[in-house]
């Protein structure tokens, strides 16, 4: 009698494994691409190369994306687990009905709840995706403005983790600009500022749907580190001005912020630097470019 239950059990698992092994090949054969291809890829050049914009949030997102498609694999194994479960269960009684169905269970809650990791990802990868588009907008206005002497540097590491935008260094000094890219949303009922304005209270970024009281210190707060740290680096009194740039805003300074930020969008940015008078030493000037390009060449061919 246990050998016909079991038997029939098999039979009805037999589908739904053969079904999960093509997941669970390509869950084991990716991990071990990847490991294989870190020790048989050799770079063909020894120097290493600049970050480019928004290096840092490429890597997260595919990161990113790579964690919701094997949460993806894993919830579809588990709900078919679960189904496989529950139909087993309503054939049989006893001991081996509450079994399976504690096992077809315990399978469709962690496969809901994978799901819902899945979501989650999928969230956080159109707000990284964004980010990264508004670094490269950024990228693209810099680059119009090399002709005037200036020279960018993207995705500076500040520390362990977290970066600087961009870094710009020109005749008229330095420039540290922090991306804020943000997605227009409906306004909130009442609500008269126009969809596409920002507008600045000093240390406050208000959107028409929220505010972002983070962003300014943020910048103020990498200026200053990047000032200590090209000053230790050039032997020379380094100043910093500090740039929030967003990428597609109008963005309307109702009170300036008190340190001497400046808030504007892409397209101002180029005229902004443009306008600036020159008053950086080129022996200094090249000093500073020399520091940051020690720290920021760090990616491998």
């Amino acid at each position: 009698m246990a050998l016909a239950i079991l038997w029939r059990i098999w039979g009805d698992l037999i589908p739904v494994l053969a079904g999960l092994v093509p997941v669970a090949v390509f869950v084991i054969f990716s991990c071990w691409d990847r490991q294989q291809e870190k020790k048989r890829t050799q770079s063909p050049q020894r120097e290493k190369l600049l970050r480019p914009p928004g290096r840092s949030l490429s890597i997260k997102l595919d990161e990113l994306v790579d964690k919701a498609m094997t949460e993806l694999l894993l919830a579809c194994g588990l709900c078919c687990l679960a189904a496989a479960g529950i139909e087993v269960a309503v054939k049989i009684s006893g001991f081996w009905f509450i079994a399976f169905g504690l096992m077809g269970l315990v399978f469709g809650v962690g496969g809901a709840y994978l799901t819902v990791l899945v979501a989650r990802d999928v969230r956080r990868c159109q707000n990284v995706r964004l980010g990264l588009r508004g670094e490269q907008a950024v990228a693209e206005a810099l680059q119009e403005v090399a002709d005037c002497g200036y020279r960018a540097f993207h995705d500076f590491p500040g520390g362990e983790n977290w970066n600087i935008d961009h870094v710009v260094v020109g005749p008229p000094g330095v420039f540290l600009i922090e991306t804020k890219a943000r997605s227009r949303m409906r306004p909130r009922r009442g609500q008269e500022q126009p969809a596409h304005y920002v507008h600045v209270f000093e240390d406050r970024l208000q959107f028409p749907s929220g505010q972002d009281r983070t962003a300014i210190p943020q910048v103020e707060r990498n200026a200053k580190w990047l000032a200590d740290h090209l000053t230790k680096k050039t032997g020379e009194n380094v100043e910093i001005e500090a740039l929030v740039v967003l990428p597609g805003w109008f963005c309307d300074v109702k009170q300036p912020p008190p340190k001497g930020t400046s808030v504007m969008n892409a397209t101002y940015l180029k005229g902004h630097l443009r306008r600036q008078p020159p008053r950086l030493p080129d022996a200094q000037m090249r000093r500073i470019i020399a520091a940051l390009d020690e720290k920021c060449r760090d990616v491998e061919f």
